[in-house]
């Protein structure tokens, strides 16, 4: 895990990494990042991902993609100081589109010299990917073991509404560190929640596209998939089928989940949903 700060607009973020080699020369990090504004203090969930890739004129390619996430913690500063989710979010994607045409040309400077350097070329291409790609270099047997009770859970109990395996894998004194609104921060919370997905998409699944984890965290990266079939925060069931992004870290001991930090897409879900 590492720690970044940076300014977008008028935002300070203070990032808490956690980052992995995709491939070589494609790096992603997720933080759940400290927002400071000049309204306050709040939190987001920020993915980021650069990416360079040579052409066929022996040039190079580079992308730059921030992608900011709103949490709970985020809608209720919102909503204490009377702004609306859509006019935060044209504000939040003027600055980063901004902020991002300013930072690549570095990142493609920067590149370049390295490229220019004695064995420069070959030091890029020597990452080994393939060991750090989800954390496995580090994970070890009982990382291994970590990431098998989340994926558990999101196959088992979330994809299958198995809440017998739920009762096994979380822990009693269980804590939320992000609660959906309305949800108590504990094990009856996430139950309940997790029976309102089940209630309102009832073929509700995930497909995990990677995993890491630092010591006893694990951080999953998902598409949630369903079908809107009943009455889901406050909208009534359209049939329309539905995808959105989550992030999810959890801590597990002894086999068991004891706590969790969470950021939703949700913005994208609300927006599918009509």
């Amino acid at each position: 895990m590492s720690i970044g700060v940076e300014q977008i607009g008028k935002t300070l973020l203070i990032h808490h990494y956690i980052g992995e080699v995709v491939a070589p020369h494609h790096c992603r990090m997720v933080s759940t990042s400290d927002a400071v504004t000049p309204d306050g203090r709040t939190t987001v969930q920020a993915t980021w991902e650069l990416r360079a890739e040579a052409t066929d004129d022996g040039r190079c390619t580079i992308t730059n993609r921030l992608m900011l996430t709103p949490t709970g913690d985020y809608f209720a500063f919102l909503d204490g100081h009377g702004i609306t989710y859509e006019d935060a979010a044209d504000t939040a994607t003027a600055a980063a589109a901004d902020h991002n045409r300013r930072e690549t040309p570095g990142f493609a400077a920067s590149i370049a010299r390295r490229a220019s350097t004695p064995n420069g070329r070959h030091a890029m291409d020597s990452v080994p990917a393939a060991k750090i790609r989800n954390g496995d270099s580090a994970a070890g047997p009982d990382g291994e073991a970590a990431k098998a009770v989340v994926r558990r859970n999101t196959e088992e109990v979330q994809g299958g509404g198995d809440y017998a395996v739920f009762d096994e894998l979380f822990a009693d004194d269980f804590v939320d560190h992000t609660p959906q609104p309305g949800r108590s921060p504990d094990k009856d919370g996430a139950r309940l929640l997790y029976h309102a997905l089940r209630a309102a998409f009832p073929d509700f699944h995930a497909e995990i596209h990677w995993q890491t984890v630092d010591g006893d965290v694990v951080t999953t990266y998902k598409t949630y998939h369903g079908t809107h079939r009943g009455a889901f925060m406050d909208i009534a069931p359209t049939g329309r089928e539905v995808a959105f992004e989550t992030v999810d870290a959890m801590r597990v001991r002894d086999g068991r989940i004891v706590e969790h930090w969470g950021v939703a897409n949700l913005y994208s879900l609300m927006k599918q949903l009509g």
